[in-house]
């Protein structure tokens, strides 16, 4: 014996009608069907909305008219395809001209009895059944439909019903076991001694099929549905979220009671008890596996899913007179059981100070007002301190009953949530730690959801990059992003590209920006920006680990780091502004980055590619001391001093060096000495020293000031008056054995840079071309120094600079 549920999504069009059919005809093939029909999509809604308007007196008859046309435009196309359909025809006729007499006596009333309830409430699965029914007949199914009265109810509620499961067994089997092939039942309500429906609860037509299956001893139980089957998270929330291939009977309940709309939580009791294995099997797509929920998992899963139910409010009660007082929880769960208000979930701090609950918002007031009418002498006197509400909250819940065997999933789930920025309000764990659930605002769930799911259910190493500036440096790395995707993907690294922006636009993209086509897009799809829109990204796409990368000169734009790190952002930067402020900005992002467990990296503004910084805070943290350093520091000033050394004027050799882009735009900007010395003072500060940009001496390669009245393509002839100084000076660093070179120092905490003449058998002597060198002399490396060399300059050189700090901020999965 097998039981079919078809839910409402699956029958909101003909086409939903003769797919269900199809599945109901290829089950009966081989074995007898019991199938359980949901009302037409939308219905049950419209009859809500038809009590609601005759209880405000308003126009229930045109919300009938729209359920008749819903109903109808189905009837009449299985019609039209030769199908008769005589018992939701006779059904449709009698449907209208009761719910106009019950709907006009509420009108009278002003009010709508629970059975009078019932009764409307349970013709849309009346109607269903019945059609499907016409249906399998008119295609030669051996098919009879029953109304419930074979489903005796075990408590009087009209409004929440339970079966009696075992009454129901022989009812069932009574009606089962005829020549007929398959038995057609309504779902959501049940028929009492006076043959008068009462309904199941929410969802109650996936109960109604537990039930039937348990009654039974089905072979299993197979609700049919227009999605998949379970999920990691919700698809519509999480790109990324997989089908479940199954889950135990207590993961299911867990995650169908705290918001995964796949079955409800109330219908996994009778077939928990009895055992029966239940299906989640998309209508639309019969052919895939869906979900199997049942009691051999093959292996617990650590983590199964996430699921989120929104629209919860939370309520406290807090006060000193609540610690060591008996029967104060007893007396909050009677208050709002008077009002028939279910409690989702109830928290109590360890000093008995608080309790804190919640429920679903459109019960937040009555369980409120509930609560104060209890404990209104407490409030009266200052036992309790008050009662607050919170409402438009949401339920976060991770489930997996592996969770108890394996240790940190929590601190992994709330530092996940943590990191998205995502404030927690409220801790609930079961005994059985198959579930751990928070609630926070419901502004901020999605943004949590999507940072547990990737956490938890992650396999790569990501990184989600928002990229400001894309001139030289920038462009250049997105090619290398771009090329490196085959290395990365083989390395289990993923990178994201979410954000990109000019001086003028944003591009943003909800998944991977295309970076195939980035110039293009970000010209035709950006907007203006601010930094406040950078910082709602984080939110918006509910990143976890997010990286700024500052590939700009801008000075203001450094100003803002301390707000990126302050909001989940680690910043990567190949701007030294930031560094070079004063001390005490530079202390504050630095506090602010541990604080808030973010990174700071800036290994590009010294030495490019080099490792420099990682270098230094190597030995700093090692113990070593710095006692003196030399370095060339400037790529663009290591060619030019380079030509030079060859006999090249300095004129030409600056005209040369800006032909193959090694200075800036304007290269005064180079030839004042000023960049060197933000790099030195950088230096400086993470070896110890504490020091202003105004401390560095800086004598520049030409006067401050020099040809201020020139623009960039003027510049170069009025170089030519300093051609014959240069070409003296180089003449007399060869008399004495050197070479002229633009050098930074440190030593005895004093720094320098500027002009000198380098001995050509030392280090420095070397560098030229483009080259950068630092040379280090410290406690551990004398009297032969720590000497790093290479290229210092140039896009490609620096971009690969910037990432390599990236990838230094990926986060890694979990191995579950």
């Amino acid at each position: 014996m097998l039981v079919q549920k078809f839910g409402g999504s699956s029958l909101a069009t003909v086409e939903g009608f003769l797919a269900g059919a199809d599945i109901i005809g290829n089950a009966a093939s081989s074995e007898k069907v019991v199938v359980v029909l949901s009302a037409i999509y939308g219905v049950t809604d419209l009859l809500e909305g038809a009590i609601k308007a005759a209880v405000e007196g308003g126009d229930f008859k045109a919300v009938i008219d729209e359920i008749s046309n819903k109903e109808l435009s189905i009837l009449k196309q299985l019609e039209e395809a030769d199908l008769a359909c005589p018992l939701a025809r006779a059904f449709l006729g009698e449907q209208q001209q009761r719910l106009v007499i019950r709907l006009e006596g509420t009108a009278l009333l002003e009010q709508c009895p629970p059975e009078v309830r019932a009764e409307i409430l349970s013709t849309g699965e009346g109607f269903s059944s019945r059609l499907m029914c016409d249906l399998l007949q008119g295609q030669g199914q051996s098919a009879r439909w029953s109304d419930t009265g074979v489903l005796p109810l075990a408590n009087d509620s009209y409004l929440d019903s339970l079966v009696d499961v075992e009454a129901a067994a022989p009812l069932l089997r009574q009606v089962t076991g005829d020549d007929n092939r398959i038995l057609v039942l309504p779902g959501f309500y049940g028929c009492n001694d006076l043959g008068r429906p009462q309904l199941l609860g929410r969802n109650g037509s996936d109960y109604s099929a537990a039930s039937v299956a348990a009654a039974l001893n089905a072979r299993s139980c197979q609700i049919w549905k227009d999605v998949d089957g379970f999920f990691t998270a919700d698809p519509a929330i999480v790109a990324s979220a997989k089908c479940l291939q199954e889950a135990s009977y207590e993961e299911a309940m867990e995650l169908s009671y705290f918001g995964a709309k796949v079955i409800s939580a109330k219908a996994l009791t009778p077939l928990m008890s009895a055992a029966i294995p239940c299906e989640i099997r998309n209508t639309y797509h019969p052919d895939l596996a869906g979900t199997l929920i049942h009691a051999d998992t093959e292996k617990p899963t650590v983590v199964r899913g996430i699921s989120h139910l929104d629209d919860v409010a939370s309520i406290t009660l807090q006060g000193g007179g609540m610690r060591g007082r008996v029967g104060v929880a007893r007396r909050v769960m009677e208050a709002l059981a008077s009002q028939s208000i279910s409690v989702l979930l109830i928290v109590q701090s360890s000093s008995e100070y608080s309790i804190t609950l919640c429920v679903r918002s459109s019960e937040a007031k009555r369980a409120s007002e509930a609560l104060t009418e209890t404990f209104h002498f407490e409030l009266l006197h200052g036992l309790i301190s008050g009662i607050t509400l919170m409402d438009r909250r949401s339920v976060i819940t991770l489930v997996g009953d592996g969770m108890r065997h394996y240790r940190g999933i929590a601190a992994r789930f709330l530092s996940a949530i943590s990191a998205a920025g995502v404030n927690v309000e409220v801790v609930a764990q079961g005994s059985t730690e198959c579930a751990i659930a928070v609630v926070v605002e419901q502004q901020d769930a999605h943004a949590a959801v999507r940072a547990c799911h990737t956490s938890l259910f992650g396999h790569t190493s990501h990184m989600d990059v928002i990229l400001l500036g894309c001139g030289n440096v920038g462009s250049v790395l997105l090619e290398q992003f771009q090329n490196q995707g085959g290395t990365l993907s083989a390395d289990n690294r993923a990178l994201h590209v979410r954000a990109i922006a000019n001086s003028r636009k944003l591009l943003l993209g909800h998944d991977t920006i295309k970076l195939a086509s980035w110039q293009q897009d970000l010209e035709e799809q950006g907007r203006a920006w601010t930094v406040d829109d950078i910082i709602d990204i984080r939110k918006q796409l509910g990143l976890l680990n997010p990286t700024i990368i500052d590939c700009t000169t801008d000075e203001g734009l450094a100003g803002e780091y301390t707000r990126f790190l302050a909001n989940g952002f680690n910043v990567v930067t190949a701007n030294k502004k930031a560094n070079t402020a004063d001390m005490d900005y530079y202390r504050e992002m630095r506090d602010t980055a541990t604080r808030h467990f973010r990174k700071f990296m800036y290994e590009t503004n010294v030495g490019a590619g080099l490792p420099v910084i990682d270098t230094l805070q190597s030995l700093i943290r090692s113990g070593d001391v710095l006692h003196k350093f030399g370095g060339i520091l400037s790529g663009s000033l290591s060619m030019i001093f380079g030509m030079l050394e060859d006999g090249v004027a300095f004129s030409a050799a600056v005209e040369k060096a800006m032909q193959l882009g090694f200075t800036e735009p304007d290269p005064r900007d180079d030839l004042s000495g000023m960049d060197v010395a933000r790099k030195l003072l950088i230096v400086a500060r993470e070896v110890g020293l504490e020091l202003e940009l105004d401390d560095i001496e800086v004598e520049g390669v030409i006067e401050n000031g020099f040809a201020a009245d020139a623009d960039s393509a003027e510049l170069v002839s009025r170089l030519q008056e300093l051609d014959e100084g240069f070409a003296a000076r180089v003449e007399q660093a060869r008399v004495d054995a050197g070479v002229l070179r633009y050098v930074g120092q440190i030593e005895d905490g004093v720094c320098r840079v500027s002009v000198d003449t380098v001995p050509r058998d030392q280090p420095l002597g070397s560098i030229r071309d483009g080259e950068n060198a630092l040379v280090l002399h410290t406690r551990y490396y004398q009297p032969i120094p720590l000497v790093l060399r290479g290229y210092g300059a140039g896009a490609e050189v620096t971009a690969a600079g910037v990432f390599g700090d990236l990838l230094r901020t990926a986060w890694r999965p979990l191995d579950l």
